[in-house]
Formats: C-alpha cells, sequence, structure tokens
C-alpha cells in the first residue's frame, strides 16, 4: 500500500504526532503509481482558512517621506526597502522558480487516478445534477462556452454551478482549471503546468510549509518531496470532479517527506533510478534557496511528470516555525505525512 492510514482525534482536527506514519523510508514505488487506491487521510485545520488568504497577494513597504519635526529626532524606518531594487529584490522571493520538468512517462492504467483511459469508458453526465446526454431535456448536453468542458442538461443546472453554493465550489472558480485540463484530462503547455504546480502547493502550504520548516530544524537543509498517486491534471482541479463530470474514482492525496541529499542519493535514486537525472537541479535548489523565504520542492505524479523547483514559503518563516513546532513538534522528525486535498 503506497500510503499508510492514520488516526486522528476526535476533538482536535489538527495534524499531530499521529498523523505522520513511523517509517520515513516508505516512498511510493513507480509501480505503484499506476495503483489506485483509496487509503485517504483527514488533515482539517479548523483554526486557519486556506481559502479566505488570496494566492500571489504581495504586499509591499512603501517609505512616505515627511519633514520631520524638531523635536523628534531623523531616524530611519524600520524593515521599509531603501530604494526600488530592494523592493525588487523582496518580491522575487515570492514567487515559484521551476528549474527542471521531466516526463519519465509511467504506463496508465485502465482504473484509477482519473487519467484519459477511463475517460473513454464512461458517458460524460451534468456537472451539476449529474443527468447523462439522453436524460437532458434537448437530449444533449451543452458545455461551458469558457473552459468549453464542463457538460450542462439545462440553462438552470448551468447557472446554479456557476454560481455554487451548499458547500460546493461554482465551477466560475474552477473553469480557468478546466480549461487547462480539457476534455482529455490532459495537461500539454510547459507554463500550464507550472501553474498547475503552483495550485497543488498553494493548497497545501498551512500544512506542508510548517512540516517542511520543522523537519529543515531537526535533519538539516533538504528538499520537500512531494508524491501523489494522482495525475498532475486530476490533482490540480479544485474539485473531485472529472471532465466527464463524474467524481474521481480514487482519493486525491499527496505523501509529503523532508530529505536531504544524502537520502535522496540512498534512498529516493535507488527506488526510482530516473529520478537521478533531475539531481543537479536538485542540489543547486538546496544549496541555493533563502530558508527563511523559500522552499526548494521535487514533485512527482502518477503520471510520470517530475518538476524541481523553489517555492515561495507562506506563510513566513517565523509562523511556520510555529505552526510546525505545534502540529509536528511531539515527533522526533521522522516519518511521512499524508494528506487529504479534498478534506483541506
Amino acid at each position: 500500500q503506497p500510503f499508510p492510514t492514520r488516526s486522528s482525534h476526535p476533538t482536535d482536527h489538527r495534524p499531530h504526532k499521529h498523523n505522520t506514519t513511523t517509517n520515513r523510508n516508505r516512498f511510493i514505488h513507480r509501480n505503484n503509481l499506476q495503483q489506485p487506491t483509496t487509503h485517504g487521510i483527514s488533515a482539517r485545520g479548523d483554526q486557519i482558512n486556506p481559502a479566505s488568504i488570496q494566492p500571489n497577494r504581495n504586499i509591499v513597504a512603501i517609505r512616505i517621506m515627511t519633514t520631520p519635526s524638531p523635536k523628534e529626532p531623523n531616524q530611519p524606518i524600520p524593515n521599509v526597502p531603501d530604494s526600488v531594487a530592494d523592493v525588487t529584490a523582496a518580491k522575487s522571493v515570492t514567487t515559484f522558480r521551476w528549474s527542471q520538468a521531466i516526463e519519465l512517462g509511467y504506463a496508465e492504467d485502465s482504473g484509477g487516478g482519473g487519467n484519459e483511459a477511463s475517460l473513454e469508458n464512461e458517458e460524460p453526465v451534468c456537472f451539476h445534477c449529474g443527468k447523462v446526454a439522453n436524460e437532458a431535456e434537448s437530449s444533449k448536453l451543452s458545455k461551458c462556452a469558457r473552459c468549453e468542458v464542463a457538460s450542462y442538461c439545462s440553462r438552470e443546472c448551468q447557472v446554479t454551478n456557476w454560481k455554487g453554493g451548499d458547500g460546493k465550489v461554482g465551477h466560475k472558480h474552477s473553469c480557468a482549471a478546466y480549461k487547462r485540463v480539457g476534455e482529455d484530462m490532459m495537461i500539454i503547455f510547459g507554463d500550464d503546468k507550472d501553474a498547475a504546480r503552483q495550485d497543488i502547493l498553494t493548497r497545501i502550504r498551512f500544512y506542508a510549509y510548517p512540516y517542511a520548516v520543522h523537519k529543515a530544524s531537526i535533519t538539516g537543509p533538504g528538499f520537500l518531496f512531494v508524491q501523489s498517486d494522482s495525475s498532475l491534471a486530476v490533482l490540480s482541479l479544485p474539485v473531485p470532479i472529472l471532465s466527464n463530470g463524474r467524481e474521481c474514482p480514487t482519493q486525491r492525496s499527496v505523501l509529503l517527506h523532508w530529505l536531504t541529499m544524502k537520502e535522496y542519493d540512498s534512498e529516493v535514486c535507488m527506488d526510482d533510478f530516473e529520478l537521478a537525472g533531475v539531481r543537479k537541479e536538485l542540489k543547486a535548489a538546496v544549496e541555493t534557496h533563502d530558508e527563511e523565504f523559500e522552499v526548494p520542492v521535487l514533485m512527482r505524479f502518477r503520471c510520470g511528470h517530475v518538476a524541481v523547483g523553489i517555492a515561495p514559503l507562506v506563510p513566513d518563516f517565523k509562523l511556520c516555525a510555529v505552526l510546525g513546532k505545534e502540529y509536528y513538534g511531539s515527533g522526533q522528525g521522522d516519518g511521512a505525512l499524508q494528506l487529504n486535498i479534498d478534506d483541506m
């Protein structure tokens, strides 16, 4: 089983020591990336609502030049950039930087992960009510004019699904993501793949980055290894609904490890020798990133997509350190962390 299960305390929804596996060496073997799994792990954070924070919104401090009064000394304003160059440098660390992406071409089976093979065996349904074409009023399904993916049996269903409500994400918030994956649930262009990876990391940042900061304080410099038995296209969708309107057949989860380069060489590359192809860029990311503002990341997905990059540290380093100690501080720095994407 690629993902071990864990239990959670009935009165505390925050991750705690029981949320980590006891063996940090249990990576997802490449053969297991073709095997569907239903072992979902819920990681809820009631005290933090990631949806309330908008991604990629940078706050830049601007110095207001005033004439000091004679009674006040002319002291510089603390923590304010002195020049445009300083502002540019500050903003540069708040962006994702991807240095390498490769496709290992793992074989896809027809049963899990929401891949294109499974789409061919199921008839599309209405994104809102689930009706098939012959049940629709016009005996056919109409598609969203923007993404050309989402199907609807009637105008009423389309309008209702666009707005969302009753705990459901409206299509207006996921339309761009469906346009990116298309009807075949495949992301073709490099820029779209970059955006998909960034969406995934942004979604898990309140658990993944505190985990990374805490583990780094124990084991030393390394990188965050993010794995999933879902494809990049499936995992990047805001909701677990495929392009044919049907639910994902398997739970969407990610498995996180914090690894040093020594562990990467002795464990990860031994498990999948093809991952050695990103070693140079990964080593450079580990050695050059600013640990107070950035996190080096290695991502691997069911479809064989592998990417190396540096992600902005959001929340900031101090808050990540506090959250990491609170969430994972009772452990000894060992073990992996699995997150159920759809419960966050």
